[in-house]
């Protein structure tokens, strides 16, 4: 695994931990990435900003960490990949 994976690892890690709270925050979010009706637009969670760049592309930004910075750190994740990884941490219902 390079660096860059093991990154993308770490933050979607504290993605999950920071807002997956329930089954139906998982729906909202994952609905929300999956439909292609929503190709452009936000989700604001707790922490963590969703960005859909097209249908294709996914950014997520760490808001708190990125707050005291005139730079944001944003992550981008094809659609796919997004998925499959919230798929892996699906809270039970």
């Amino acid at each position: 695994m390079s660096n860059d994976d093991l990154t993308l690892s770490n933050i979607f890690g504290k993605f999950i931990d920071d807002e997956i709270m329930d089954i139906e925050t998982f729906k909202l979010i994952y609905d929300f990435v999956s439909l292609d009706n929503f190709r452009q637009g936000e989700y604001e969670g707790n922490m963590f900003v969703i960005r859909k760049i097209n249908t294709n592309h996914i950014q997520l930004e760490d808001e708190v960490a990125t707050e005291n910075t005139s730079i944001p750190i944003v992550y981008t994740y094809r659609k796919e990949k997004f998925l499959s990884l919230l798929q892996s941490y699906q809270p039970s219902s």
